[in-house]
């Protein structure tokens, strides 16, 4: 391992002590953390249903975008995360995370984040605030994701802004329609 990355590990190691550390002395918040993590990957299944059906009613063409870009973007995420195959935080670093998860690598970029930012996105094609409320709650998905050791900041970044760009894309040709 080279001297740069070593001092970076060190580096993220010590934040991610800091930021956990507060929370590790309190099982309750932990559980509150695993919990609030889980409910918003169901909250996001649920309301991409919702979306799909709104479009249904709606307009049944505005499917083809919705589904369509949005499935593109994920494969291509997952495609990009298998050939890249960068390391989790725990993997790296001498961490314990506070989000248990099995499995190795294809930490970036965020697929969680991908996900729950392009659905958000995608309900402007629908309503403004509900897309607003959906895009706190993305955020609070990626911050979840960090703080649980699972990802690195630069991994729900990069999910952030390729799943935004996704949803924006999706909502706008949506909205032709």
């Amino acid at each position: 391992m080279g001297t740069n990355q070593a001092r970076c590990e060190q580096h993220y190691e010590q934040r991610y002590e800091q930021w956990a550390a507060p929370l590790r002395g309190r099982p309750g918040v932990v559980r509150a953390l695993n919990i609030v993590n889980r409910g918003i990957v169901i909250v996001f299944y649920v309301v991409y249903a919702l979306l799909l059906g709104w479009a249904c009613v709606s307009d049944p063409w505005r499917l083809v975008p919705l589904v369509g870009v949005t499935a593109v973007g994920f494969v291509a995420v997952s495609f990009f995360r298998r050939r890249f195959n960068a390391p989790r935080p725990y993997e790296c670093c001498a961490i314990a995370p506070l989000i248990a998860r099995d499995g190795a690598g294809k930490s970036f970029p965020s697929r969680h984040t991908f996900s729950a930012f392009a659905i958000a996105a995608s309900w402007f094609a629908a309503s403004v605030p509900v897309a607003v409320v959906l895009l706190v709650a993305a955020g609070v998905l990626a911050v979840c994701r960090v703080l649980g050791g699972v990802h690195f900041p630069r991994d729900v970044v990069a999910g952030a802004f390729i799943g935004s760009a996704t949803g924006a894309l999706a909502a706008f040709l949506a909205a032709l329609l």
